[in-house]
């Protein structure tokens, strides 16, 4: 019983990726970072077959970025640039690099990778939310219990910041910025319009993160062409979500 139940509990440490954490800059404790970290892992949902990768996150001024290249341990290099024991942001900007990293990135260049941006800051308000609702109930210690309201306030802050849009003007708001966003995929300012308007389908239905693996990559394609290959890769319990998600841009 006791082999079991050690076997059971190994099993649940490594479902998840494996982190390891250059504390220097970021001007907290490691064990906090910790964390924090594994906090946003856990609790952004991911693809039954898909791995995390191990983890190397450091601090530089270039952040916050998702390296290609791996370090000579093997592992996906993640760069922050948050404030110091700035805990919100620290946790925004990695949840955003880690849904990079679940949806698969590769260094390939395509005209709608933007897309992939705005689901990466999607992920990033999806993450605060959910950890201020559930620090509420099980935080990790009492001063993350305490500072859970932050967090909402945070992703609340960002949201205000930005173009609001309805279902009903986002496709219009999509084709005034389509050639924009083909050529540059990081308009900060409308991939955030466009993730606000995303948040509540995945807070609705958060299964769904799980189609970020399959995330297509195909040069030249155009938006329509690019759902089309994301539906015919993912099983038939997604297609009404992306049919959704694909009217925020396109009419029918």
């Amino acid at each position: 019983m006791k082999f079991i139940f050690c076997l059971i509990l190994g099993l649940s440490l490594t479902s998840h990726s494996q982190i390891r954490i250059a504390s220097k800059g970021f001007n907290m404790n490691e064990s906090d970072l910790r964390i924090i970290f594994k906090s946003a892992v856990t609790t952004l949902p991911k693809a039954d077959n898909f791995k995390d990768p191990s983890l190397f996150v450091s601090k530089h001024q270039r952040g916050p970025i998702t390296l290609f290249q791996r370090t000579p341990r093997g592992e996906v290099a993640i760069q922050l640039n948050s404030g110091d024991y700035y805990y919100s942001q620290c946790i925004y900007q990695f949840a955003h690099e880690l849904a990079h990293v679940r949806a698969d990135f590769q260094p390939i260049s395509h005209q709608n990778k933007w897309l992939e941006e705005t689901l990466c800051e999607t992920a990033s308000l999806f993450v605060l939310r959910k950890l201020s609702k559930e620090w509420g109930k099980n935080a990790p210690n009492d001063a993350l219990k305490n500072y859970r309201k932050h967090l909402a306030t945070y992703a609340t802050t960002v949201m205000k910041s930005r173009e609001s849009l309805t279902t009903k003007t986002s496709p219009v708001f999509y084709k005034k910025h389509e050639k924009t966003l083909r050529k540059s995929a990081t308009e900060r300012e409308i991939n955030g319009a466009f993730a606000n308007l995303l948040l509540p389908l995945f807070e609705k239905e958060p299964i769904h993160w799980k189609i970020l693996p399959k995330f297509p990559r195909i040069k030249g394609s155009t938006l329509a062409e690019h759902f089309a290959a994301w539906r015919k890769d993912t099983s038939e319990n997604h297609h009404d979500f992306l049919n959704r998600f694909e009217a925020l841009f396109l009419k029918k």
